[in-house]
């Protein structure tokens, strides 16, 4: 990895001195040169029309690895991992991600969601009652965003799966209301509830996309754990959050698949739209058709314009480079027989950019701008 990294830099310094010695030439010689300013058209008023934030981050929780990854990776110290296709997900509406690790203080994650512009909760099959895992991080990052979005900061959640029950269990102050469900590897049409198109995830909705939700097997379900619309009647869970829609297991057992909360811009669905878009599976009720493929990208667009409302950032371009994702290389573990395609996963020693990184992204950064600076001057 750290060769790679400096590969990258003496190609960008090549490329630098290479434009810094034409354009030079050019001024020389009397011609105009190849740029006189520097302006990201993302600025202007005539293309950012709706004054979006252009440069979203969003923040994927990372999860305890499962047992697949300790039997077949034995040689390896992994201890957390995210499967792809949510940051693919993310990538393919045109965000970037961070890792958001799990086994930290209140105050790492303070931090981090002061940077970043949205948190993405992903499914897996951890358990909410493991100390200093998943359940215990999910609990920070959601008080966390609902202090930001009572202080006017946007902040939106999005929970797919699990992540969407770890949503529902801690507005129920972390008691596991959930339904044993038989939902896996099943594709289903949506069955919307009344008003849904009076929702914010489904307000904007081509009639192509809900057309598609409800009409074919598009939704991709691998649970067994869900909530009912009785339990939310019992627990007073309705306050909080309004059904959008429901489904039923393959033993007609009603149960809830998408919801947004009343208040702030938390959205949880039970099914999973970037396993149609990414997750190439044989044999796992995926489906695969441009139809739900339009469906399915309809999520990830809504979720990361939801993000390009918030307008945190990190404070330097190294800090924001040492954070991304890109940092991190995917493991195919489809190859093995995983129920992903591909995961990153984590060593415990790797959480964080290390030092020798972060020194060269300081060095390269730092080599761009006298680069750049003397650019401008010739």
């Amino acid at each position: 990895m750290q060769s790679s990294r400096v590969i990258v830099a003496a190609a960008v310094l090549a490329a630098l001195s290479i434009l810094s010695t034409l354009n030079g030439a050019v001024a020389r010689s009397g011609g105009r040169q190849v740029v006189n300013k520097y302006f990201d058209i993302n600025d202007d008023a005539a293309v950012n029309v709706n004054a979006e934030y252009t440069r979203p981050i969003v923040g994927i929780l990372t999860q305890e690895v499962s047992n697949f990854v300790r039997r077949h990776y034995t040689d390896k110290a992994y201890s957390s991992y995210i499967a792809a296709s949510y940051v693919k997900f993310v990538e393919g509406a045109g965000g970037r991600v961070v890792p958001i690790w799990i086994g930290r203080e209140k105050e790492y994650y303070e931090d981090i969601m002061s940077k970043i512009n949205g948190v993405l909760m992903p499914g897996g099959a951890t358990f909410f009652n493991q100390s200093s895992g998943y359940a215990d991080a999910g609990h920070h990052i959601y008080n966390i965003a609902i202090e930001m979005n009572e202080r006017g900061t946007y902040m939106p959640i999005w929970g797919t799966c699990l992540g969407y029950e770890l949503l529902v269990y801690l507005t129920a102050n972390n008691t596991d209301l959930r339904n044993d469900c038989s939902s896996s590897a099943q594709a289903l049409p949506l069955e919307f509830e009344k008003d849904y198109q009076n929702s914010r995830l489904f307000a904007k909705a081509s009639d192509e996309v809900i057309h598609i939700l409800s009409t074919y097997n598009v939704t991709a379900n691998f649970h067994i754990f869900c909530f009912t619309k009785e339990t939310f009647a019992t627990y007073g869970l309705n306050k909080y959050w309004n059904v959008l829609s429901v489904n039923h297991d393959w033993y007609g057992a009603e149960f809830i698949s998408s919801l947004e909360h009343v208040k702030y811009p938390f959205y949880g669905v039970q099914f999973h739209p970037e396993k149609v878009l990414y997750e190439f599976i044989p044999n796992r009720n995926i489906t695969h058709t441009s139809q739900a493929v339009i469906a399915s990208q309809y999520f990830a667009d809504f979720f990361l314009n939801e993000a390009r409302k918030n307008r945190n950032h990190f404070a330097n371009r190294t800090e924001e480079i040492n954070a991304l994702i890109y940092n991190y290389q995917p493991v195919y573990t489809g190859a093995k027989g995983s129920a992903f395609v591909q995961q990153y996963l984590f060593d415990t020693q790797f959480y964080g950019t290390s030092s020798g990184a972060t020194k060269l992204h300081c060095l390269l950064a730092l080599i761009t701008i006298c680069a750049l600076g003397a650019w401008r001057r010739v």
